[in-house]
């Protein structure tokens, strides 16, 4: 352990946010990082499966994530409804800018491969492999059963190489195991393979050290603990060594975090290891925590932040690997699990770009990370780096000089592959706006504008209902989080305008279509109260907030009713397809303390 680190307390967590986490809110009632894009990599349907796997299956998790020549790489075990169930496959997707992905595809031909906690190896020879566990059983298979991999190589064209066993099974028989590795005519390729059975921390990633054999941390053996019970909460033993991630920290030591919060360093590079410990202020359950150190030299955890429930997905940074704080959330939006089955509710299993898994052509000024939705979809989140807990200026809401695409530099955005955020420029090449476009029944788009705190503000914008035909769009002024929500307006499908005045919603002079209307909302957190105008009409003055807030901190687009946290809610196979869209464009916005 690093000079004047604790055994006990091998990470800190300071500030007062765990404090006050609530998990019966999406977002934990906590406020967001500044400037996160989360996108969809892919949206399970049993409606129009086309658009998905072409099977239709509904369990996506066990996610992963690379980058290779320029491109991201997601992969991630997809089952027809239930974890570790057959049929079952691992997939993987790509993409050029992380908010377009191409169509998902086998990473190995169906009934080879098993799921596993990590996918991609860049290896020392500049070669890039994808593994997976060799299926050696169609029944119901758990993490011991994962010992034996299988391996191929993805190519500089982005193409797929042969695939061999990496490593053969010592308990059970593949029905038809591929050759092994060693009879590749590729010696660049055996190479690689080489490199990465002797890569320690890489392969302890997977649960117990399983791959390793007599080479795993000796705390993967109950006989090598002082006391056969772990010292939190009366776990047996099999709790630690489940869900591995590791980085280095500053002084050069390399840190394991497994599951339920356990955390062990190493000053060897994994030839031994610190007695595991679950350090006091890392309140984390049977989810996965993803560590990284971050371009601009400091380190991120990100997480959920309660011993039970997966939500929300929070970050913590700190500058040497060893204490982080100013909790924020990442992904704060929680919509329905739409299909029945082994499942939880959640983002949740989140993974990053690894020391192991990339080769650093992804130059992007941001962290990346992966985790899969209610064990039903799979997203990536971008965090722009530095990581930023409080806005310290109010974003560009003209976005003329914003490249047209999905970034939209200094807003929060949540893009669902059905309901699209994104800068456009307008025709006739004309100025540029926001765009949400909505074509998802149980999903919305959603881009959020976060400022420095106020008091009293005028907030005006221009937006335009370029079709409506279901739906609204819900413009809120909120707090410092999301469950704030004092000012509320809505302009609704069938041409209305609303607002909420105290615990009433008030119907307005209806909007037009197909035409700029000039908004401003002028509101005062001290007196409770604001006005609402368009097109330079005072429609409600002294209206009362709706809810109670000191100050306000965030202005929200969303293109659709508030929700909170969706949960269970099976839909009929046939109503979960692309419908005909809502859209909205935003330009012109104005926040004037």
């Amino acid at each position: 352990m690093g000079a004047g680190i604790p055994a006990s307390e091998p990470l800190r967590i300071e500030g007062p946010e765990q404090g006050v986490v609530n998990v019966d809110l999406p977002d934990g009632a906590l406020p967001p990082a500044i400037g996160v894009h989360n996108f969809q990599v892919f949206r399970a349907t049993r409606g129009r499966p086309e658009l998905a796997d072409g099977k239709g299956y509904t369990y996506n998790h066990h996610v992963d994530m690379g980058c290779w020549k320029g491109l991201l790489y997601v992969g991630w075990n997809s089952c027809e409804k239930d974890e570790d169930t057959w049929p079952s496959r691992e997939l993987y997707s790509t993409s050029p800018d992380g908010a377009h992905w191409s169509d998902p595809a086998e990473l190995f031909p169906q009934g080879v491969s098993m799921p596993l906690r990590m996918y991609f190896f860049h290896a020392p020879n500049r070669r890039m492999l994808a593994i997976a566990g060799l299926r050696v059983t169609r029944g119901l298979i758990g993490e011991k059963l994962k010992g034996p991999l299988v391996v191929r190589e993805i190519r500089s064209d982005h193409t797929l190489g042969e695939f061999f066993t990496l490593r053969p099974s010592a308990q059970a028989t593949a029905e038809s195991p591929p050759p092994l590795y060693t009879e590749a005519k590729e010696n660049g390729f055996v190479e690689a393979c080489n490199q990465l059975l002797a890569n320690r921390p890489f392969l302890e990633q997977q649960d117990y050290g399983l791959l390793l054999d007599d080479r795993r941390m000796k705390w993967h053996d109950a006989g090598n603990w002082p006391d056969r019970k772990l010292p939190h909460e009366g776990h047996e033993f099999w709790v630690f060594g489940k869900g591995m991630s590791f980085f280095h920290r500053k002084d050069g030591a390399l840190v394991g975090i497994a599951k339920r919060g356990w955390v062990t360093v190493s000053t060897d590079e994994g030839e031994t290891w610190s007695q595991p410990a679950v350090p006091s202020t890392f309140v984390v359950g049977s989810a996965k925590t993803w560590p990284q150190r971050t371009s601009d030299g400091r380190y991120a955890l990100v997480f959920n932040p309660d011993k039970h429930k997966r939500l929300p997905l929070v970050i913590v940074t700190g500058q040497d690997g060893v204490t982080f704080r100013d909790m924020r959330v990442v992904q704060g939006e929680v919509p329905i699990m739409r299909y029945e089955g082994g499942k939880g509710t959640g983002p949740q299993y989140v993974r990053g770009i690894s020391e192991w898994s990339g080769d650093g052509s992804w130059k992007d000024q941001a962290m990346w990370i992966v985790y899969s939705m209610n064990k039903e979809d799979v997203w990536v989140g971008r965090i722009p780096v530095p990581v930023r807990a409080a806005a310290s200026v109010t974003p560009v809401g003209d976005f003329d000089a914003t490249p047209a695409g999905p970034i939209v530099p200094g807003w929060n955005v949540y893009s669902p592959k059905w309901a699209p955020v994104s800068v456009v420029r307008l025709p006739g090449g004309g100025s540029k706006c926001l765009r949400l476009e909505d074509r998802d029944p149980y999903d919305y788009a959603r881009a959020v504008c976060v400022f420095p705190q106020a008091r009293k503000l005028a907030v005006s914008f221009e937006v335009m209902v370029r079709r409506a035909n279901r739906g609204t769009l819900g413009i809120e002024l909120l707090g410092e989080s999301s469950r704030i929500r004092p000012v509320r307006v809505a302009l609704t499908d069938d041409g209305k305008l609303e607002a909420v005045n105290g615990g009433q919603t008030v119907e307005l002079p209806s909007h037009s279509a197909d035409r700029w209307l000039a908004v401003k909302i002028e509101a005062n957190a001290v007196a409770g109260k604001f006005s609402l105008s368009v097109d330079g009409k005072c429609l409600l003055k002294d209206a009362a907030f709706a809810d109670g807030a000191d100050s306000l901190h965030q202005v929200s687009f969303r293109t659709g009713e508030y929700r909170q946290i969706g949960g269970v809610k099976a839909v009929q196979p046939e109503t979960d397809c692309p419908v005909e869209p809502a859209i909205y464009d935003i330009r012109n916005v104005r926040i004037t303390p």
